[in-house]
């Protein structure tokens, strides 16, 4: 990420909306001063400013990251996907960036059936993992589901500790979905994960998801997770 960048896109930002540093601030609840120092290079905003900035001024957060103004739209599903990864990666990183002692490694699947993006944030007193997309690689054989329950655990010694957990299945009124669509908009935010291993990287983590169909039947899919590689 280039901070430089970043902070001129927020500067641009402002004069655009004609307002001072103080103003800009007031809107986004904190002080003019961290303002200066993100218009200055020396600072980003974290995850829950980025969202303030996105929604009060109508402009996406992969722009605010990347320091460019939004492109127009390519029906180039890659070019998608990859606006998706810079997003993710960029939000686990500011989520702790005002600690300079965190380390960040990726989250991929070992599956074949399924492709994840995600980040873990780690130190030598807390560790958060941000998972934001969860990719189905089959979705031209897809049923229809009614609901569906989305769980990530962290196996040891034989034992599974649920981590984080996110939709239901429970809700059978809802318009039958692909699993594609389901996962769309799945994400696990975790800021303070007790990991088992000394290590956040040794840690065996995988997601179970559980899909109800229109007759009742509950199938399960176990999407094994690595901590690999070092994201910078």
């Amino acid at each position: 990420m280039n901070q430089e960048k970043i902070g001129k896109f927020i500067l641009d930002l402002r004069k655009q909306n004609k307002m001072t540093q103080k103003e800009f601030a007031d809107k986004l609840n904190v002080t003019a001063q961290a303002v200066s120092k993100w218009e200055n290079g020396r600072g980003i905003p974290d995850i829950e400013i980025l969202h303030k900035i996105s929604t009060e001024f109508n402009v996406n957060i992969d722009s605010i990251l990347s320091g460019e103004k939004e492109r127009k739209k390519k029906s180039t599903k890659y070019i998608i996907v990859s606006l998706l990864i810079l997003v993710l990666v960029g939000a686990i990183i500011y989520l702790l960036l005002n600690s300079n002692d965190y380390s960040f490694t990726d989250i991929k699947s070992t599956s074949n059936n399924f492709n994840v993006n995600g980040v873990a944030a780690y130190s030598s007193d807390k560790n958060s993992i941000y998972i934001s997309k969860i990719e189905y690689l089959n979705g031209d054989e897809e049923e229809k589901y009614v609901g569906m329950e989305c769980t990530l655990y962290e196996s040891h010694d034989n034992l599974e500790e649920k981590v984080s957990q996110c939709g239901s299945l429970k809700d059978e009124k809802q318009t039958p979905k692909t699993l594609s669509e389901l996962l769309t908009d799945t994400e696990f935010k975790v800021e303070n994960f007790s990991c088992t291993s000394n290590n956040i990287k040794n840690s065996n983590l995988y997601i179970s998801i559980n899909v109800l169909d229109t007759k009742g039947k509950i199938t399960t899919y176990k999407v094994p997770l690595e901590l690999t590689g070092t994201c910078n």
